[in-house]
This record gives structure tokens, sequence and C-alpha cells, in this order.
């Protein structure tokens, strides 16, 4: 879709080496690095929401991966020479792991908070917050030339769907473990 390609484009109309580098600590916070500070987190407060976010996690990577080979997009820098791949990755475009990545990090944030307290200042400020980095984290994917929108809104719904189901799993265990009482 050529508004994907005019998009990015005009994204990297604007680059310079301060703005690749907060792109790239962005798209770093907004996966593996987020990862590990939030299972860290989890598993010192929550044992058992740890795990689950960490089979979510690492079960979407992988299932990510798996459909990144199947469907075998290119990178748009590869299909559109007016596009800079302004980063060292390479692999296939479709779809989008870090989207997947940030969406899981911020929905198994944002219910550990809802659970964790009633406060709504705490409540908005996390909600926000990831807000915030989610949205960062998609735009860094396209200014650095290395994912379509569509890549991004694909990975983004996958990562949503396997959060859900993590989390569907750890309420249901709640309402059998409160049964049990």
């Amino acid at each position: 879709m050529e508004f994907e390609v005019d998009f990015i484009v005009a994204l990297q109309s604007v680059s310079s080496e301060g703005l690749t580098a907060f792109f790239e600590l962005i798209s770093l916070l907004g996966s593996y690095l987020g990862f590990i500070i939030l299972l860290l987190m989890f598993f010192v407060l929550n044992r058992k929401l740890s795990y689950v976010f960490g089979i979510c996690f690492l079960g979407g990577v992988g299932f990510n991966y798996i459909l990144k080979m199947i469907i075998g997009r290119d990178r748009p820098y590869i299909s559109h020479p007016e596009i800079v791949n302004l980063t060292h990755t390479v692999g296939e475009s479709m779809p989008s792991s870090h989207a997947l990545c940030v969406i899981i990090l911020s929905i198994f944030l944002c219910y550990f908070v809802f659970k964790s307290t009633q406060k709504p200042l705490y409540r908005v400020l996390v909600v926000v917050g990831m807000s915030i980095l989610t949205i960062l984290t998609f735009i860094s994917r396209l200014y650095l030339g290395l994912h379509y929108l569509t890549d991004i809104f694909v990975g983004a719904i996958i990562g949503a769907v396997i959060a859900f189901i993590g989390i569907l799993w750890l309420e249901k265990r709640r309402e059998k473990h409160a049964e049990q009482k």
C-alpha cells in the first residue's frame, strides 16, 4: 500500500543521529529490555503472574517468528529504495515482533496494576505511560524503516490476543482457587 511507504518516507525525512538513537532505545524498551524488567518485577511481586507473562511473551515471540517465515514479507527498506534501514535488523517484516511485544508488556503491566491497587493516580499513570511507550514503539519501527503499518497492526492484534488468553487463564485459576476456599 503506497500510503504506508509515503508515511515511512515522511517520518524518515526528519531523521537525525539523535532521533535514530532515541527510537532504537524505544524499540529496546518495547521489547526484550522491557520483558526482562517486567519479568524480574513480576517474579518478585507475583510469581504466578511472572510465569504466565514469560510464557505468553516467549510463546508469542516464537509464534511470531513462525508467522514471519510463513508470510515472508520483505522489510520496507528492501522493497522500496526510498526507505532507509536506519538500524541493523534483518529478516522478514510481517508481523512486527516489537508491536506484539509492547502490547503484551502493556497489557500485563496494566493488569498487574489494576489488580494490585485501587489508587486511580497509579492506574492512570501506568495506562498513560504504557500507551506512550506503545505508540513510540510503533513509530520507531516505521521510522527505522523496518515495518509497514500493516505489520504493526497485525503484530499488535496477535500480542493482544496472546495477552488476553494469558490473563483469562490467570482469572480462571483465581476463580477456581477462590471456590476451593
